[in-house]
């Protein structure tokens, strides 16, 4: 039996549990026993599913590395769809100017969609074959797209070369990135990858101001040029630094676990005989599409969850700039605002990080949603070109965004064991690109020809869906603990 299959089996509760632990088994979904004296017992559900959780380092030089490798990777792979809005109100004025921006919103949706969809194939394969491969052909991918974005012209050019190729190259580079840090960190998740993704802030509010400046000074095409060596270089650093840990590269390459079944001989000998070597397609075959997590309900209600709030950020984040141009905002000071959203969620997303493991993910995560629910009616509807209102906004959404973005992965291995977060990375994430589509879509409907009257209707949009992020956040932690009053 290969360890995926017995870890699957424990969860389900094969493995006996006697006495206290029947009702943590029924939440958690155990995957052994574990001596309580180990860890704290308001601690229980949040470290439940790892059968060895002190064999996690938690620290030391090759973690903190690793965190260094995936922070670099992701100012690049998530520093591009977060720093996005720079380009597209470059477009929107200038190559694709006689485009309505309904239109044109939806080379960024497809990069977002893309990117998100890519998760379900490539999550499987980092579980499998770790994270070395899937980062250089996401870094020749990556490269390759904005390299190509500097030459176009056309819109079905930028649907091809962003909203496909370069989305492709990221989506690639997303699981490995973070998975890795589920590898070497457990009580340490949450602020291990808050730092990691930091990282994409750090890109965004990079990328924003520089091709600001770029515009003016060397044009478009240099601009785009000068993004594309920059991430090729922070790439190239994340491929230096990330790995697995050794007893997981281990087991992702073992020959048995990879291309070899073993059966029992006919004759009732009881020896086994080890079946043909299959290929390495073969077996990527097998480590695609397996939506066995959606029969969880814990992880829909999850999927929801991150759903509506990331739709909720990346939306606000995508169409702020527009949004202020058409107030009456100065182009210049436009643009500021999405380096302000950036730049105040790198300590933010440190913080919450620790938060998260002192008073649970799924607490803080909710809380968060509230309090951005909150400014988005109170600060952000009567804001319409008015800078101090913009200001004030800007700043406490960059900083409950960061938040929001930063934890999902934490939450997610709350509910799933570290060995196979990829393809619970991947589902999640595919589901997320139809919905996020979706989402964007509507979202351009909603603004559709960009007149201040359209734009109140999309902050109303905005609003609804803050709603209903609360309240997919207040189901997904019933799902896993009811109303009990705990850390997770």
């Amino acid at each position: 039996m290969s360890q995926v299959e017995s870890i699957e089996m424990s969860s389900r509760g094969n493995v006996p549990v006697t006495g206290t632990f029947m009702a943590e088994q029924r939440l958690s979904h155990r995957r052994g026993s574990v001596n309580p004296a180990k860890r704290p017992e308001p601690d229980l559900p949040m470290y439940s599913l790892e059968s060895n959780p002190e064999d996690f380092p938690d620290g030391g030089v090759e973690a903190y590395t690793v965190l260094l490798g995936g922070f670099c990777g992701l100012i690049a792979d998530f520093g591009i769809p977060n720093g996005m809005g720079a380009i597209e109100a470059y477009v929107l004025k200038n190559q694709l100017a006689l485009l309505r921006p309904s239109t044109v919103s939806w080379i960024f949706s497809l990069h977002l969609g893309t990117m998100f969809f890519g998760g379900v194939f490539f999550g499987g394969l980092f579980d499998k074959y770790g994270a070395k491969r899937l980062l250089v052909a996401g870094t020749l991918l990556m490269f390759a797209g904005l390299m190509a974005l500097a030459e176009l012209t056309e819109l079905y050019q930028f649907i091809l070369s962003f909203g496909i190729v370069t989305a492709v190259g990221c989506s690639l580079a997303m699981a490995p990135l973070m998975g890795v840090m589920l590898h070497w960190f457990l009580k340490k998740r949450a602020m291990a990858c808050s730092i990691a993704m930091a990282g994409g802030l750090v890109g965004s509010s990079v990328f924003v101001i520089m091709l600001q400046r770029l515009y003016v000074l060397v044009g478009y095409k240099w601009a785009i040029r000068v993004l594309a060596f920059v991430c090729l270089a922070c790439m190239t650093v994340a491929l230096v630094l990330v790995k697995e840990r050794k007893s997981t590269r281990e087991f992702i390459e073992t020959p048995s676990s990879t291309n070899r079944t073993e059966r029992t001989s006919p004759d009732g000998t009881g020896i086994t005989i080890p079946e043909p070597a299959k290929s390495w397609t073969s077996s990527a075959k097998r480590a695609f599409p397996s939506l066995a997590p959606l029969r969880d309900l814990r992880f829909v209600s999850l999927t929801l969850a991150v759903f509506l709030s990331e739709l909720n950020s990346m939306t606000i984040l995508t169409y702020l700039a527009s949004f202020a141009l058409a107030g009456g905002v100065a182009e210049l000071k436009a643009y500021l605002l999405l380096t302000i959203v950036s730049v105040s969620g790198v300590p933010a997303r440190l913080i919450t990080g620790i938060l998260a493991d002192k008073y649970g993910r799924f607490n803080v995560m909710l809380i968060t949603c509230v309090f951005l629910m909150i400014f988005i009616w109170a600060l952000l509807t009567p804001s319409n070109g008015r800078l101090p209102y913009l200001y004030a906004f800007t700043v406490l959404f960059g900083i409950l965004s960061a938040a929001v973005l930063s934890l999902v992965a934490a939450c997610l291995g709350q509910i799933c064991p570290a060995l196979l977060f990829g393809r619970h990375y991947g589902v999640l994430y595919f589901c997320m690109a139809f919905l996020i589509i979706l989402g964007m879509y509507f979202t351009s409907l909603v603004i559709n020809t960009g007149s201040q009257h359209d734009y109140k209707m999309w902050i109303v949009f905005e609003g609804c869906i803050s709603i209903g992020s609360v309240a997919a956040w207040t189901w997904a932690r019933w799902c896993n603990v009811g109303f009990r009053v705990c850390k997770y």
